[in-house]
């Protein structure tokens, strides 16, 4: 299954450097973990694609993924067993407000 992720940052581009590369490997990170454990399952649409956005964080190096867009409830159970530190509870109109945002 081929995994698209959308990246959006909640607030602004910090100022200190090292911080942002944090934040990119952890980015990075998060990314091969989710493909690598999405990588043998189907997924139940015409494409075998899931869509998911990321969230980088305002406050803090903790990478976040929105389960609000992913229909399958299969691939939700599967990553909320799996990344359950890495699932945004936060209010899906932050996501929204902040779409337009640069990332890095």
């Amino acid at each position: 299954m081929e995994v698209k992720f959308d990246l959006v940052r909640i607030g602004k581009i910090r100022r200190d450097y090292a911080i942002e590369n944090v934040l990119k490997q952890n980015v990075d990170s998060l990314k091969n973990k989710i493909r690598f454990l999405l990588k043998n399952d189907n997924c139940f649409n015409k494409y075998n694609r899931v869509d998911m956005v990321m969230i980088i964080p305002g406050k803090g190096e903790s990478i976040k993924i929105a389960l609000q867009d992913i229909t399958d409830f299969h691939i939700r159970k599967k990553l909320k067993e799996n990344v359950p530190d890495s699932i945004y509870m936060g209010k899906y109109s932050a996501i929204l407000d902040n779409i337009n945002n640069r990332i890095f």
